[in-house]
């Protein structure tokens, strides 16, 4: 199994590579779900998955996202939209030993590296003004919704 360095970078997210049979896998965690390149999962199921697929698949299980080194952006999947594809609208028995070494190997390796990432944002809660509050800590600064923010000056001009 082969990894690489994920974290947001100016040119794209920066994938992990993973091989099962000679042939690529990229996956990213992005706010700490996997996502998978449905290109290279069509390649390791031998299916002709396109974006029309993504169709198949609930709103929030695909997005489009630039990947480093790539000219155009490629179409994620979620870790459950890849295991939806997988055991209902591509049967076969081969996905099942495929949908094992995503649950118990692949996954655990992106999250596993991601959280010994400094580069990547964490998300944290904070208390301000006797609220706790989501927030992002990346790059030394702390950073939150303006939704939030503006609940927080609200409360501060009570």
């Amino acid at each position: 199994m082969n990894t690489s360095t994920s974290f947001p970078a100016d040119d794209g997210l920066i994938p992990h590579s993973f091989v099962r049979y000679n042939r690529r896998l990229r996956g990213v965690l992005i706010d700490q779900q996997a996502w998978f390149v449905l290109r290279d999962l069509a390649k390791l199921t031998a299916s002709h998955l396109g974006p029309r697929v993504a169709q198949k698949l609930d709103p929030d299980q695909s997005r489009w996202e630039r990947l480093a080194g790539v000219e155009e952006d490629e179409l994620l999947v979620s870790e459950s939209g890849v295991y939806g594809l997988l055991m209902l609208h591509f049967y076969h028995p081969e996905n099942r030993s495929l949908r094992q070494w995503l649950s118990n190997e692949v996954v655990p390796v992106l999250r596993e590296v991601e959280q010994h990432n400094a580069l990547l944002p964490r998300h944290q809660f904070r208390e301000m003004q006797g609220q706790q509050v989501a927030v992002l800590d990346w790059q030394g600064r702390l950073w939150m919704r303006v939704v939030d923010a503006a609940r927080l000056m609200e409360l501060e001009g009570r």
